[in-house]
């Protein structure tokens, strides 16, 4: 097998099909005439046993073939000159029919036939809890794709491909770092102690972003607490299960796909370029808060004029003080961020059988370059898959599937200093003016905190491993109708981290050098999560005439255990190697411990009749260590029903309009055990005590806190009504569903207690949240014959929508500060704005005082001038303030916003004719508000602080006696330093609308012909090009991407500061290969 592999894969072979046009006589020399193809299924698998009829267009007797174990045929006994129509059939799939091919003598017809799946879409198998069920026996909310979304898109993470493919699966990255996890939610907010969705890889846990989307064969989400309810405690706010390809029987099938690619920043912050004009303004803003110039500017101003006048002047002069004189002209966002970043991706994989046992073997490698130009940063990952099965007998089969994978961040020590991180830096000494380094080869101290930091500031590894092995066995009695499987998992998940901070230093004035950070370092932490699962049920299914039972009970027990240990020690020997005992410092280390175990029963009863009426009962009884022994057991059922009405007698009439009908309904409980492992107890601190005694510092120990009374189970409620049908004669797919989840009992914190009991409140089960929502799925498909060669087309359409309100919260005066009954989720609570004083008499006529709002303009001119903003007095009275900020009494604000996402959509499509195939994705929301936070300095810019860059979206659009309609506010600094400034308070003018609409993907792709692939032994070849994030629309500032604004869907936040990795629009040259 090993030897016939590598014949397959020769360097020669490959040479036919990367070169076909160099041997055109060894791909057309052929004597008889011949017809040869494959079959592909519509994920471009090949299909065996396929029936293949070649038929005279005249008439006569046909003539068959089969597909081999590959996909192949080959017709050598056709007659020439004559004229075929060529027919394909297979169980499943639609009838495929190419016609009108004349056959020629010494001529190759090559044919490349992809199936369809019959039009019932009823008839489709979905993966469910414990099991699989074929769609028409669905009753509760599920939605399931295939491989489909991840071929047809080169993406580097199963969320990437994911995201806007299913309704009301919400998923966000945050920022475009090289190997950033994805973050899932399923139907929106889930509840004030935040909640995620369960993820389940070939049914036992795993982390979903480690997995190589090549090995997904399909990604099923299971949405309501009637699908959810069989796995409990975790499963509150839905299931998604990952199921990867299978091992197969039949001879070897090799397949390799690679990808090599480029990415560049979708948006970085865009300032002008000319320093002298930056500083200008720069000092008029100052001006304009103080009144005088700003510190050190009329130098700079000046230096910059000499500079302009003589350029061979140096960047830096020297004044007579003996300090740094900045006149620089520097790019920094163009010195900061590659243009470019290269990445990679490669996947192999075998699968085969013989006799009885069947396996699967793939791997993968993943290089991503990140985007600093200075010091590079990139990800790795590996990915490793092995599943064998054997049917030890005719009622007995085992398994073993086992998963590695390694994702490896190397990049730059990007640390956080003062509470800011290095974009924030950037954002604060970007201008143009200020020069990297001093002529003495020094970094200036906008050098340090920028690019310093990143050259020499040290290094961080982040590493994440998983390996994961799974035994199972199933079993099949009484002709297959009972079944009774288990498996038993380890899961291993080990993360280490590795810091070096070195000081980095920069020149105050010529030969004075002072450090940006204080205190060098390396530390190094490592934590494993080891996971233990248990999996045991069995199924038993029966016919009773028109009646159909289908039952099955089962026992889940996991158990994990986390491990966490870290040691830092200051004060490194080698700033260029990093290592514990390469530091001579004062050293500290810390570890934790922590356990947790569930334990739970579950069943589930479907039951049809005619198969036209369902009804399926789900539960479980799930212990969870999480919680004390008086309330560590709950039983969460459900219930679902179904009617296929398009199955009535009375409704044949109608199926030509409607072809299939489904109406489904379903209610159900869970809880949700997602709480600190040791939140019921109250743990004692240990310290040293300060005073020394006999010599020694004792330990104490700190009273314990006051213990939650009836701590219990946070339960999640779902109530959903579904329909699904078919139309225009099975080629447009639609389904809609409606739902009620209320999260009740949410753990919070108690009422306040008197001061003299000397203890805080215990937290308790005191809030309640609603959240109601629907979603939309619609998919065509079709095809027609173009030139004679089938033209098929499809597209897909998802929208879903959800509302979140609190309906029980301890807050009676509502106070905006924290959550209060009636509140929706992500409210922003502002003022209104109407437009600037155009004169500095204009504030007198409006007889408001607006000090509470404008502190900067009343410290200096007692009040408004013209330029500044004019805020509406809603409640009447003669001043602007937010009342005593309560929903009752809120002043003059009011609710002018929301920062959750609602409209999320997704649109497809894609089309494929004579091996050529187009594919089209678009991704958005369609209503989101955002209030940039008072740090936004990629915003606000000079506002916040009189020094900061001056950006494109700011400088011709500001307030001025000849610029009265513009955006910004006349020329004043620290404007929006805090929320005592006019824009520092959340208020309508500066409100941001971040619904957008991104093109996510293009791909365009081109099955080679099978005649180039034939003689080299492969069975199918396609290359294509593809864009990522190739375009987007927003009403958003530019100073923001929308997908990197700050905010996340599981959030309470209203605001954000945008300053994070910048996200990647990538263009991927690719290819597949399988033999």
């Amino acid at each position: 097998m090993i030897r016939s592999f590598y014949q397959r894969v020769s360097f020669l072979r490959l040479l036919v099909w990367l070169l076909p046009f160099l041997a055109p006589a060894v791909l057309y020399a052929q004597v008889k005439p011949d017809v040869t193809g494959i079959v592909l299924d519509p994920q471009g698998e090949k299909i065996p046993g396929v029936t293949v009829k070649a038929m005279q267009a005249s008439g006569g007797k046909p003539v068959f073939q089969m597909t081999d174990e590959k996909g192949w045929f080959h017709f050598d006994n056709l007659g020439a000159g004559e004229r075929y129509n060529f027919t394909f059939t297979s169980i499943g799939y639609k009838p495929q029919q190419l016609d009108g091919y004349t056959i020629k003598k010494g001529e190759t017809i090559n044919l490349i036939v992809r199936m369809r799946m019959k039009d019932d879409s009823l008839a489709q198998v979905v993966v469910v809890g414990y099991g699989t069920q074929k769609k028409s026996q669905v009753t509760g909310a599920i939605a399931q794709v295939g491989p489909e979304v991840f071929e047809n898109r080169p993406v580097t993470s199963i969320g990437q491909a994911l995201q806007g493919a299913i309704p009301n699966l919400n998923i966000t990255f945050g920022d475009g770092q090289p190997g950033r996890s994805a973050t899932f939610n399923v139907r929106g907010f889930t509840s004030i102690n935040t909640g995620s969705p369960l993820i389940l890889i070939d049914g036992t846990p795993g982390d979903i972003n480690l997995v190589n989307p090549e090995d997904v064969a399909s990604v099923t989400v299971l949405k309501d607490a009637a699908s959810a309810a069989i796995y409990g405690a975790r499963a509150a706010y839905g299931v998604i299960l990952v199921t990867t390809r299978k091992a197969k029987s039949g001879q070897l099938q090799v397949r390799y796909s690679g990808n090599f690619g480029w990415g560049q920043p979708t948006r970085l912050p865009q300032v002008i370029k000319d320093p002298l004009e930056a500083a200008t303004i720069q000092n008029d803003a100052y001006r304009g808060y103080a009144g005088s110039d700003a510190p050190g500017m009329l130098a700079v101003i000046e230096y910059l004029q000499k500079r302009k006048a003589d350029p061979s002047l140096p960047e830096l002069g020297v004044d007579a003080t003996g300090n740094w004189i900045r006149g620089a002209n520097t790019d920094w966002y163009g010195l900061f961020y590659n243009k470019q970043q290269a990445f990679s991706k490669h996947f192999l994989s075998l699968a085969g059988g013989k006799g009885n046992t069947n396996y699967y073997l793939s791997a993968g490698y993943l290089k991503q370059t990140g985007a600093f130009k200075v010091a590079t940063d990139d990800y790795k990952r590996y990915n490793l898959r092995l599943k064998v099965d054997n049917q030890v007998a005719k009622w007995l089969k085992i398994y073993d599937n086992v998963e590695m994978a390694q994702g490896t961040y190397d990049a730059p020590n990007k640390f956080v200093s003062g509470g800011y991180n290095i974009y924030r830096y950037l954002s604060l000494f970007a201008n143009p003016y200020e020069a990297i380094k001093t002529p003495n080869g020094n970094y200036t101290q906008a050098g340090a905190v920028t690019f310093g930091q990143l050259e020499k500031g040290g290094r961080t590894l982040a590493k994440d491993r998983q390996l994961k092995n799974t035994i199972g066995f199933g079993t099949n009695f009484l002709d297959s109708t009972l079944r009774i499987n288990g498996d038993y998992t380890v899961l291993a998940t080990q993360s280490r981290g590795n810091i070096q901070t070195n000081s980095v230093y920069y020149e105050t004035k010529p030969g004075n050098l002072a450090p940006f950070v204080a205190t060098d370092y390396y530390s190094s932490s490592y934590s494993e999560n080891f996971d233990q699962v248990v999996n045991l049920y069995a199924e038993y299914e029966r016919n009773l005439g028109q009646h159909h039972l289908r039952g099955l009970v089962g026992f889940n027990q996991e158990m994990n255990t986390y491990d966490y240990f870290n040691a830092r020690r200051d004060a490194n020997i080698t700033p260029d190697k990093g290592a514990l005992n390469l530091t001579s410092g004062v050293a500290s280390v810390g570890d934790s411990k922590e356990e947790w175990a569930i334990r739970g029963v579950f069943y589930r009863l479907n039951y049809d009749f005619k198969d036209r009426y369902l009804l399926e009962f789900n539960g479980r009884y799930d212990g969870s260590s999480r919680f004390p022994d008086s309330s560590r057991y709950g039983f969460f059922p459900s219930v679902s029903a179904g009617w296929l009405v398009s199955r009535e007698p009375f409704f044949q009439s109608a199926q030509k309009a409607i072809n299939n009908l489904k109406l489904r309904a379903s209610y159900g409980s869970l809880g949700n055990q997602q709480v600190g492992a040791y939140a019921f107890t109250n743990p004692m601190g240990v310290y040293k005590v300060s005073d020394i005694l006999d010599g020694a510092q004792p330990l104490a120990i700190n009273a314990p806190g006051l213990l939650p009374l009836n701590f219990t189970w946070e339960t999640a409620t779902t109530l959903d009504f579904g329909i699904d049908f078919t139309t225009l004669n099975n080629r447009m797919d639609v389904g809609f569903d409606w739902y009620n989840r209320k999260t009740t009992k949410m753990l919070t914190k108690g009422k306040t207690l008197p001061a003299v009991l000397g203890a805080s409140a215990p937290k308790q089960n005191a809030a309640d949240l609603s959240t109601k929502g629907w979603e939309l799925s619609l998919k065509w498909h079709d095809d027609f014959k173009l030139g004679n060669k089938p033209f098929s087309y499809n597209f897909s359409f998802v929208l879903s929508d959800s509302r979140s309100f609190i309906t029980k919260f301890d807050n009676p005066n509502k106070s905006l500060t924290d959550y209060y009954v009636g509140q929706e989720i992500g409210e922003i609570w502002g003022y209104q704005t109407l437009g600037f004083f155009q004169t500095d008499d204009e504030y007198k006529n409006y007889g408001v005082n607006q000090q509470r709002v404008q502190s900067t303009s009343y410290s200096l001119n007692g009040h408004p001038m013209a330029g500044d903003l004019r805020f509406a007095n809603l409640n009447n009275d003669t001043i602007i303030s937010n009342g005593q900020n309560t929903a009752d009494n809120p002043g003059d604000m009011s609710k002018i916003g929301n920062s959750q996402p609602r409209f999320a959509y997704g649109f497809g499509a894609g089309a494929s004719w004579n091996g050529i195939s187009l594919d089209v994705f678009v991704q958005g929301i369609g209503k989101m508000d955002f209030w940039p936070g008072v740090e936004s300095g990629n915003f606000w810019g000079f506002y916040n602080r009189w020094n900061q860059p001056v950006y494109d979206h700011i400088v011709n659009d500001y307030w001025t006696p000849e610029n009265r309609d513009a955006y910004f506010p006349r020329l004043r600094a620290y404007d929006a330093l805090n929320n005592t400034r006019q824009l520092g308070v959340a208020q309508t003018r500066y409100l941001q609308n971040a619904a957008y609409l991104r093109l996510k993907n293009v791909t365009l792709g081109y099955m080679l012909p099978a005649r180039w692939m034939r003689k080299a032994g492969i069975s199918s070849s396609k290359i294509f090009f593809s864009g990522q994030n190739l375009f987007e629309f927003t009403h958003l500032s530019k100073a923001f991407d929308p997908e990197a604004i700050g905010d996340k869907v599981d959030t309470n936040t209203s605001n954000g500061n945008g300053f994070l990795y910048p996200v990647q629009r990538t263009y991927t040259f690719g290819l597949e290969v399988n033999f």
